[in-house]
């Protein structure tokens, strides 16, 4: 048997297992700090607050802050300004919402992060 052969398939094995190793930490790291997947939640608007930065769904009763979230009216083309179909004060407008959830890190609390909206009617 060549020797140099024989090293060189163990350093090929030695950083195979260390390349798979870091695979195995970095998934763990990504998996345990959040919930990176997009959660769609559609209902209608049970109120859009003073500034136009948070609304409310009657579905669930739940509040999101959409403010620096991307939207668009149906299938139009993708807005970074504050959505025009949700003023101030208003209610009833249907929307669709991607959510990604932020999880809890050393003093800062976790939640749900609103990362795109579409208005639907």
């Amino acid at each position: 048997m060549n020797p140099i052969k024989n090293r060189s398939r163990l350093v090929l094995l030695v950083t195979f297992v260390l390349g798979i190793a870091l695979g195995a930490i970095v998934t763990w790291a990504v998996v345990s700090s959040g919930d990176a997947r997009v959660h769609i939640v559609e209902g209608h608007v049970s109120s859009v607050n003073w500034d136009g930065t948070a609304i409310s769904l009657a579905e669930n009763n739940e509040g999101y802050i959409i403010a620096g979230a991307t939207w668009r009216t149906g299938s139009g083309p993708w807005n970074e300004t504050f959505p025009t179909c949700l003023e101030p004060l208003t209610s009833g407008q249907k929307v669709k919402l991607g959510i990604v959830n932020a999880a809890a890190t050393d003093g800062a609390f976790g939640r749900s992060v609103v990362v795109w909206l579409e208005c639907l009617d």
